[in-house]
């Protein structure tokens, strides 16, 4: 594996959710190599952030459409 790769792969996961991104950056938390470990578990988290923040968005704005507050 790259590390230009696994950084590609993060992008992937964080900004669109891609799951093929996503099952490449669980194959590198295996790496033998301690970056790649470091990249793909930093990648990871910051992929989980991201849909965190989506689903209080969409959980916001399904409350507005009911009319709640």
């Amino acid at each position: 594996m790259d590390h230009d790769y696994m950084f590609l792969c993060g992008v992937m996961w964080c900004r669109f959710g891609q799951p093929e991104a996503g099952e490449e950056l669980l194959r590198a938390v295996t790496s033998m190599d301690p970056d790649m470990r470091a990249l793909a578990w930093a990648m990871l988290a910051s992929g989980a952030l991201r849909l965190k923040e989506l689903e209080r968005s969409v959980h916001a704005d399904s409350r507005k459409n009911l009319g709640e507050r």
